[in-house]
């Protein structure tokens, strides 16, 4: 007979021992291949919903800053090799919040995404949805249905009006802070289509959008168009802070990349984009650049420093076209004098030695008193300016001769003034200072020039102190006739001066150290012409590209650059990002589901394995004649065991082919069961089924391997066994009773020294020897001592089983009946110790790493503040989609924040909370909740105070952090000018990837970039998702940031609901949104639990796969024993009685497997157990271990239907 007959009748004889293997190849190919299908199905799920959340728009520039709408109609790409179509669309994007009214509810919504539209972007959105027009609103499914508004509803939209002068500096509008719009719901977009989901950041969880007319929002927070008036003779044109571009390329062109893009807007960035302005003095002679923040920010005065000459910069050079040849031509420095000035108000300045001399509302200004024309020398009426080193009880100052008669002061004389500083909640504190006159000016020329102060609209353009637009309370009632005839004549004239670096020190701020930069000719050039210079110099250095000079067909265009000025990362912050790429990126995910479910499938994945191997070595026992048959008539060992391979091979092909369709329906089951059963750990319906060929090739060849290897084991137990053994039916080797006996007393000594392990750990735990200090990653010693003693207990109790196994059997069994049965059925499980060991040390591993991990399940709702946790002592945490710029925790702060507390039990409520407010610079969400890949999480600056108080009150738990005062790391100065931050450890670990030491950079944009240091971690803490810093690194890299949106509060747990309602009802309009730190975490939570619940699911479902194996394993032994069981029907017991014997040595394995396995994770988990928040699924556990046994008896009776059915005569003559 040929080996090819062979292998084919093989096959077909023993179909039913072949079907059972081909099925366990099927499991295993399904699980791997379905793990790796669910990891495919999730990334493209991701790239999917990005490519619909962004709709047409590849490209954004987004941020702060305002600048013209026109610029989204300067890109120009009709030239060179770009032919495509490139739409640009502006609009302006906020964060605000939402209210609507309905029979007497008022429901909110806060951190609605506010967008203000024109039909340009709503091109991009892929929708047939009409635009909304004037006083109308276009909602999406999730801000409706929370403010639960139809189409035809009036709804409110409260936004930030954008300040020009930021709100927290001394001449900031802290008043009109917000405006609301009502508006009718024209439409509603669903869950599905792009204005649904649509933002920037990559997200799964759908934001809440509305859209309105971009001319509308315009208005509303007036940066609309505003002509030139006899007041304000500046004309203002239509602003936006975003642009969205889309970009089609036709034909065999190239479309604009992003590189393009920038290039493009640099060249068309104007002066009015950066909020900047150059004012021509041509009464004094000079240019000055100003700002309409008042300050002038550090990176705008380097290039104005460097386009001056003043600072060294890579040379400037003009490219020019001759002979169809670019020609580069270095430009020379400007020759200018320049004047860096810093202006401030004063209160007052009164002479101290007579209380009726004195003088309202002043300017100082901060200078060079070296400087030349025309912006000096001052003309002395007595002294100079002033010499040597500052005091700062007594600042030298130089005064006009209209203050020094005022006042009654000459040289040498003191006087003392008042100004507002600024604080770090927004207030305004006075402040005192003694200056000394060195030096009296005459009131003309150079010091007698209103152009050192900015204008500032409101104040500089009053007629009188009467129409100022307050910045603080002023006492108008004080100022006096001579201060309104210095208005008069000369407005805002500095009546101080005082050295720049003195002023500097007094009155700098987070914004700038200058208010303006003023520049000179040296020459006769035209002040036009020098500013037309200085600007295009000056915009070539903060935008890093190339400025058009001209554009002369006769000459070709000329270009103004700066050779060495990366312009992805110009100063301006102006700079467009590939939206669509990056969000394509971030679809690779934070968690890979490919191997999370693979681990979550371990069990399921083991137990197919196994059961192939047991299953294998069953039709090799069945068939053990067979081997020793072939052996006999010639065949090597070596032959036959490639024989048996072959077979293997085939059925393993087999169930990996039937096993790659199986995958995919094993995908499917998983990917449904992320969209309802373990919905919390993804957050999004918004999935589907994705299958890659190679990823079922992939799992099929793991699978293959994998299953081969298990034949292999089974094969390679037959070796040692002789051929007449082989042909007498031994299927193993037989051990003599010395070596059963050696083997017992291992076992012995391995469960004492496992028992004794235990006792010595729990005896120390109690005693109090083993510290309750951090041993890593958030678990301290007494927690691991315990996990310590479960698997000692563990490792002992199965140790247990393998010595009981090993004793002496020389006894009787005693009994009669069932209960003799029963006996005798567990003294048969000792028959074959190798197995019954393996069986149950498989079953109560398993047990103990589901039962282990289940009760690892957290309730953060019903634990108690408590300083060092995860809460860190607090109630409720809130954020709000405006900044709130006043310390909430004072009376005085509550009002100015616009509280009007009703009722003393509101006030007693709110005087007895406690509120850490943090600054916020907005980014990605980089919590567990978000699926997508991040980079850059949100920051929380976190104020000296407040970092103080939560070290001396050792707030929040940390984990792997080398310092005993974890806090105080975010003071430390580090190498490299790098940040130090805390974060907490899951979002570090698992979003970010970092760890302690590790980086993460802050690309520059509309800020000056930097690198940040993790210095330490949370442990399970509030602040998932987020970095903190100090404050005062956080001013160094965010200085736009104003007030505080994050806070966490400290109040008492059952007045939690009720003061949460009274914050969120007098802070509405600032969208202020609280909750309680439980919920919060609970939400955090609810990913682990719900990855904790999947792999009970699917260890469970492993576990049962197991037990089948153990039914496996009972049928080998009913197999191996079937002239023994013959010969008990044969003395007269019946078939009942052979069932019992069989079920109870099945039983008895698998009780102790469970019973060990879930015990000694309840003692491993004991710490926990006894926690507040735990939180263990009791109920659930006992249904599955219930479910694992029932199964397995189930599955055992395929053993007992093969003894039952045992021929009695024949086995008995084949004995």
């Amino acid at each position: 007979m040929s080996t090819y007959r062979l292998l084919v009748d093989n096959l077909r004889h023993y179909w039913r021992t072949n079907l059972a293997v081909v099925l366990g190849v099927v499991a295993a190919t399904a699980v791997i291949g379905g793990a790796l299908v669910v990891g495919d199905s999730v990334r493209d799920s991701l790239r999917q919903m990005s490519l619909d959340r962004l709709g047409d728009v590849e490209y954004a520039l987004t941020g702060g800053r305002f600048f013209r709408e026109e610029l989204a109609g300067e890109f120009d790409f009709s030239e060179g090799h770009f032919k495509a179509e490139v739409t640009v669309a502006p609009a302006i994007t906020l964060t605000g919040s939402a209210a609507h009214e309905r029979d007497d509810l008022r429901q909110r919504a806060s951190g609605v995404a506010t967008y203000g539209i024109d039909e340009r972007f709503w091109s991009m959105m892929q929708t047939t949805e009409a635009l909304p027009t004037e006083d109308k609103v276009f909602l999406n499914r999730r801000l409706a249905d929370e403010l639960g508004a139809t189409v035809g509803d009036e709804i409110s939209l409260i936004v930030e009006i954008p300040a020009a002068i930021p709100r927290d500096s001394l001449l900031g509008d802290r008043n009109e802070t917000d405006t609301e719009l009502v508006l009718t719901v024209t439409g509603i977009a669903e869950d599905a289509t792009t204005p649904g989901r649509f933002g920037l950041n990559p997200a799964q969880q759908l934001p809440m959008n509305a859209f309105i007319s971009l001319d509308t929002l315009q208005e509303a927070i007036e940066v609309d168009h505003r002509p030139a008036t006899p007041r304000n003779p500046t004309e203002k044109p239509a602003r936006v802070n975003a642009l969205f571009v889309d970009v089609f390329g036709y034909g065999n062109s190239q479309p604009p990349e992003l590189q393009d893009l920038n290039r493009e807007l640099a060249k068309d960035v104007q002066l009015e984009d950066l909020a900047l302005r150059l004012v021509t003095n041509e009464k004094h002679g000079y240019i000055s650049l100003e700002s309409e923040q008042m300050m002038l920010d550090n990176a705008v005065v380097l290039a104005a420093r460097q386009a001056a000459g003043e600072v060294h910069a890579s040379p400037l050079s003009v490219l020019t076209m001759r002979d169809k040849q670019m020609v580069k031509t270095r430009l020379p420095p400007l020759d200018v004098q320049r004047s860096p000035v810093l202006v401030y108000l004063l209160n007052e300045l009164w002479n101290p030695h007579d209380d009726k001399r004195f003088s309202m509302y002043s300017v100082a200004a901060g200078i060079d008193f070296a400087e030349e024309q025309p912006f000096g020398p001052f003309e002395y009426v007595n002294g100079g300016p002033p010499q040597g080193s500052s005091s700062d009880a007594h600042i030298p100052v130089v005064i006009n001769n209209w203050i020094a008669e005022d006042l009654g002061v000459g040289v040498g004389d003191t006087f003392n003034t008042k100004y507002q500083e600024v604080g770090d909640r927004g207030e305004l504190p006075e402040h005192q200072q003694s200056f000394k006159v060195v030096g009296v000016i005459k009131l003309n020329g150079p010091a007698a020039d209103p152009g050192f102060s900015p204008e500032v609209e409101g104040i500089t353009d009053a007629e009188t102190f009467d129409d100022w637009r307050q910045p603080f309370p002023m006492e108008l009632d004080r100022v006096t006739s001579r201060d309104e005839e210095f208005w008069d004549e000369h407005r805002t004239t500095p009546k101080v001066f005082l050295r720049l670096d003195d002023a500097q020190r007094l009155w700098q701020s987070r914004y700038g150290d200058l208010t303006s930069y003023r520049i000179a000719p040296t020459d006769v050039t035209p002040l036009p012409e020098l500013a037309a210079d200085f600007e295009r110099r000056f915009l070539a250095l903060i935008t890093g590209a190339m400025i058009r000079l001209e554009a002369d067909p006769a000459i070709g265009r000329r270009m103004l650059r700066a050779t060495e000025v990366d312009a992805q990362a110009p100063p301006s912050g102006l700079v467009f990002q590939s939206v669509r790429e990056q969000g394509l990126n971030a679809a690779s995910g934070t968690t890979d589901f490919t191997g999370l479910f693979i681990g979550f499938s371990f069990f399921l994945i083991l137990a197919a394995m196994l059961l192939i191997g047991l299953l294998f070595r069953l039709g090799i026992e069945r068939r053990v004649s067979e081997l020793g048959l072939l052996s006999a008539v010639g065949l090597s060992p070596k032959q036959v065991r490639r024989l048996f391979l072959v077979e293997g091979a085939i059925l393993t092909l087999v169930g990996g082919l039937l096993g790659c369709l199986a995958a995919v329906c094993y995908a499917a089951l998983m990917i449904y069961g992320l969209k309802t059963w373990w919905f919390g750990a993804i957050g999004t319906k918004f999935l589907f089924l994705s299958v890659h060929t190679g990823s079922l090739i992939g799992g099929f060849i793991i699978a293959a391997v994998v299953a081969m290897l298990a034949v292999w084991w089974a094969l390679r137990q037959t070796r040692g066994i002789s051929t007449r053994e082989l042909l007498a039916g031994t299927s193993e080797p037989s051990l003599d009773a010395a070596q059963k006996h050696q083997r017992g007393r291992r076992a012995g000594v391995m469960a004492g020294i496992a028992g004794g392990m235990a006792v010595c750990l729990l005896a120390a735990t109690f005693a109090g020897l083993i510290p309750q200090t951090e041993a890593f990653s958030g678990f301290n010693w007494r927690v691991v001592t315990f996990f310590l003693v479960g698997v000692a207990a563990l490792a002992g109790s199965l140790a247990s089983l393998a010595w009981w196994l090993d004793a002496d059997r020389a006894a009787a069994v005693r009994g009669q009946g069932v209960m003799g049965m029963i006996r005798l059925g567990l003294r048969n499980a000792a028959r074959h110790r190798g197995r019954s060991v393996l069986t149950a040390s498989l079953i109560a591993s398993a047990t103990f790493v589901i039962v282990a991990v289940a009760a690892g399940r957290r309730n953060p709702a019903v634990e108690q503040p408590v300083n060092a946790s995860g809460n860190g002592g607090f109630t409720l945490v809130a954020e709000t989609s405006t900044p709130i710029l006043y310390d909430l925790n004072t009376s005085q702060g509550r009002a100015q924040a616009g509280m009007d507390l009703s009722g003393e039990s509101e006030e007693q409520q709110i005087d007895a909370m406690r509120v850490m407010p943090f600054r916020v610079k907005p980014g990605e969400n980089a919590s567990c909740l978000n699926l997508y890949q991040t980079q850059l999480p949100t920051i929380l600056g976190v104020p000296e105070d407040v970092i103080q108080t939560m070290s001396d009150e050792g707030r929040f738990k940390f984990a792997d952090t080398p310092s005993d005062d974890p806090w105080e790391l975010l003071t430390a100065k580090l190498d490299d000018n790098r940040i130090p931050v805390l974060g907490d450890m899951n979002t570090l670990l698992y979003s970010l990837h970092k760890g302690i030491g590790d980086l993460v950079h802050v690309p520059p944009g509309d800020n000056p970039g930097g690198t940040l240091q993790i210095e330490g971690m949370f442990d399970g803490s509030v602040f998932q998702g987020v970095l903190l810093m100090s404050e005062a690194n956080f001013f160094k890299l965010f200085p736009d940031q104003t007030g505080f949106q994050y806070f966490l509060i400290e109040t008492s747990p059952d007045q939690s609901s009720e003061l949460s309602t009274i914050l969120e009802t007098q802070l509405a309009d600032y969208g202020f949104d609280a909750e309680r730190v439980s919920d919060r975490l609970a939400s955090f939570l609810a990913v682990q639990n719900t990855y904790l619940s999947t792999f009970q699911t699917l260890g469970g479902l492993g576990l049962l796969l197991g037990t089948l194996g153990l039914a496996t394993v009972m049928l080998r032994n009913v197999l191996e024993r079937r002239g023994e069981l013959a010969l008990l029907r044969a003395v007269g017991f019946r078939a009942a009685h052979v069932a019992w014997l069989v079920l109870c040595e099945n039983a008895f394995v698998m009780l102790w497997g469970l019973a060990a396995g879930a015990l000694a994770a309840l003692l491993a988990m004991t710490p926990h157990l006894m926690s507040t928040g735990a939180d263990v699924p009791w109920g659930g556990l006992q249904a599955m271990l219930l479910c694992v046994f029932a199964v397995g008896m189930l599955a055992a009776l395929f053993a007992v239907r093969e003894a039952v059915r045992t021929p009695i005569l024949t086995t008995l003559r084949s004995e």
